[in-house]
């Protein structure tokens, strides 16, 4: 077995092999050669036997007329290779056998206490190699292997075993050093552990920094397509598949994230995170399209070993939407025992689901649907109608009491009193909705009206007026419920020791708040105008109602209206800043990737779904060109050529998401030059 001595030995001698190097350039090459043929011999004959047989090779080499730099370099790629091969040779794979059991033990001789010894050497000597082809990477990524085969190599480099400060910043700074050496460059051949994935186990905050470089890259790329940019940059894509060839990064990386989010409560990390873990489902079910080959991806394991903790839950997540499975996740969630676990840590139920927010949106559409909903929308749901044919034996309240219990416990985790009163709460404005819906349906049917268009006759407007109204005083109403139920939970629950560890949960919570009556604009299609979508999806991004900008009647306004905290009757796009803007048409663009990834669950045919996706875009496409014109008119184009590609592309990418809408194409066609010009000019 080798020993650490022995190997630092070679260390020792491949140092001063570079030493004798640095001072031999400095004199004449002829004075140079003998001496360093004399070194090469004495490092070949470690016994230092000055016997004539190392004379005659002395004198055979000078006869051959090396030259010094030749003689030099193989001693340097000699040591190197010797150093490597020993190295190599100290990992092994054998069968442990206890009692009756065999485990089979892989593992490198050197011990923890060894492996910090071998990287302090290593790093003494891999940055003098620098100008001499791949021996500083040959060198560096033995070492790597070995130390990473050392049982618990790496616990030992947060120094909790130390306690020598000076000593903790050296090996802070041998590792540091090694890793630079590591190359970057991103390979499978020959099934080799990937480089990038070497250096994590060798240092983990080497994971946590190159997390962090995705997550700022993206913090000031608000219209970046997530799912598309890891899979087109090579850098993000072998992150990724580094972290699919080892499901415990991956565990800690989600952990990472999510502790974040806890901390921070920004809807970026949530909004990171959630596509974090779609890619990585994804990359787990089709890895040849992430450049994994068919043999290597049949070796990947299953999902449980990336979702230990209720992997249960993760199969109707991670499945099609339908109303039972719902009802069944709603269920697992609500069960005795899972309310005892009042966790939201990432071993958490409630971790898990909110990577999945599709059902949190099917929630808000069951929330708001006058009838019981069957298994799958099919085409009876093609023409956007919310009266859908009652095919189940659940009576309709319980579909909208499983969607408000559900909505609760995302919004409520860890206070069973306080999801209650949500569950009232939401199942209340939904009702006060319904009646809404019934009044305006009843009128439209005594009046025989014609189904609306874009064609704006004057009994048109008169309805998209009473519409805008009734829907701003709806939304007042439940703004009042979102504020007096968060003013009630953080006084009820501000002594609980859980509360604590979700102080950054309200920012984000509200967020989600707002989005539950999207629900409407969703599953309630023919009850609600182009303007009310509008306040709808203003109120949703950014917390404000939308004001008419006809003047006020006192005959039409009753003090009820008086009472909304509006803007002036101006038109809204004057009052909207920068940031309000970008966070509406970045609703728009998410909402509709929502729609389109609910479509494929919930219709039977690609036609019906298709449909379906164009009605909400159709609902949809004023507020985000609106948005974007405020957006060109406030200088987007300061923000970056980036974020203009990012704008220009996302935009695109909407306009064929399901069938485009015809009534408003030049718009969209005329924004998308209008972006294109100023990239040009940048």
């Amino acid at each position: 077995m080798t020993t650490v001595p022995e190997v630092t030995d070679l260390f020792a001698r491949l140092a001063s092999q570079l030493k004798t190097l640095n001072q031999e350039q400095k004199q004449e090459e002829e004075e140079a050669l003998d001496h360093s043929i004399s070194m090469f011999n004495q490092s070949l004959n470690l016994n230092n036997n000055e016997d004539s047989r190392v004379r005659v090779l002395d004198t055979a080499l000078s006869l051959m007329c090396f030259r010094a730099p030749q003689v030099f370099n193989s001693v340097l790629e000699c040591l190197v290779q010797t150093i490597v091969t020993v190295l190599s040779s100290s990992i092994s794979c054998q069968v442990f056998r206890f009692q009756k059991d065999e485990v089979l033990q892989v593992g490198s001789s050197f011990s923890r206490q060894d492996c910090t010894e071998l990287v302090e050497a290593c790093a003494d000597i891999v940055g003098k190699l620098e100008g001499h082809g791949v021996l500083a990477q040959m060198l560096s990524c033995a070492v790597v292997r070995v130390v990473i085969s050392a049982s618990c190599y790496r616990y030992l480099l947060p120094s909790a075993l130390v306690l020598d400060s000076k000593s903790i910043d050296g090996r802070s700074t041998a590792v540091s050093q090694l890793l630079c050496h590591l190359p970057r460059e991103f390979s499978l051949e020959n099934h080799e552990i990937p480089f990038r994935l070497l250096s994590w186990y060798l240092d983990p905050l080497t994971l946590k920094h190159d997390v962090l470089e995705i997550l700022q890259d993206t913090m000031g790329r608000p219209f970046i397509c997530l799912n598309e940019e890891f899979h087109e940059r090579m850098d993000w894509r072998s992150t990724i598949v580094c972290l699919v060839l080892s499901p415990t990064m991956f565990i800690e990386t989600r952990a990472l994230l999510h502790r974040w989010l806890l901390v921070t409560g920004l809807a970026l990390v949530q909004e990171f995170l959630t596509k974090f873990v779609s890619v990585i489902v994804d990359v787990i079910s089709r890895p040849t399209r992430w450049g994994i080959s068919v043999e290597l991806g049949s070796k990947l394991p299953f999902s449980n070993a990336y979702f230990p903790y209720n992997h249960h839950l993760l199969r109707t997540l991670a499945g099609p939407l339908s109303s039972e499975s719902f009802l069944q996740l709603t269920s697992s969630v609500s069960e005795p025992a899972a309310l005892k676990i009042r966790r939201i840590d990432h071993k958490s139920s409630w971790a898990l689901a909110i990577n999945f927010p599709d059902w949190f949106c099917f929630a808000s559409i069951l929330l708001f649907s006058e009838e019981s909903v069957p298994d799958n929308f099919h085409s009876k749901f093609k023409l956007g109608t919310a009266r859908i044919e009652r095919t189940h034996d659940l009576e309709p309240p319980s579909y909208r009491a499983a969607a408000a219990r559900y909505i609760a416990w995302i919004l409520s985790p860890i206070s069973k009193s306080n999801q209650d009163l949500l569950v009232d709460s939401l199942i209340k404005i939904s009702e006060s909705w319904m009646l809404k819906c019934s009044v305006s349906h009843d009128k439209e049917a005594d009046k025989k009206q014609k189904k609306p268009n874009f064609h704006h006759d004057k009994d048109y407007t008169l309805k998209e007026e009473h519409d805008f109204r009734a829907t701003g005083l709806w939304l007042k109403e439940f703004q009042d419920i979102c504020m007096w139920y968060w003013n009630y939970s953080t006084v009820n629950t501000i002594a609980s020791c859980e509360a604590k560890s979700s102080c950054g949960l309200n920012f984000k919570q509200n967020q989600l708040f707002r989005r539950i009556p999207l629900g409407i604009l969703i599953g309630c299609l023919n009850h609600i105008y182009e303007d009310g979508c509008q306040m709808l999806l203003h109120y949703a991004a950014t917390g404000r109602i939308l004001q008419s900008t006809e003047k006020k009647s006192t005959k039409l306004m009753h003090a009820k209206w008086s009472s909304v905290e509006c803007e002036e009757s101006v038109r809204w796009t004057d009052k909207c800043n920068k940031r309000e803007a970008v966070a509406g048409a970045c609703l728009v663009f998410s909402l509709t990737d929502a729609v389109e990834s609910m479509s494929v669950s919930l219709f039977e045919t690609e036609e019906s779904g298709l449909q379906f996706i164009f009605r909400v875009k159709l609902r949809a496409c004023k507020y985000l060109i609106n948005c974007i014109k405020r957006l060109i008119q406030l200088g987007i184009d300061e923000d970056g050529v980036m974020v203009l590609m990012d704008l220009s592309t996302r935009l695109v990418k909407w306009k064929h998401q399901g069938q485009e809408v015809s009534p408003v194409d030049k718009d969209i066609d005329d924004i998308i030059n209008s972006l294109t010009h100023k990239l040009s000019s940048l």
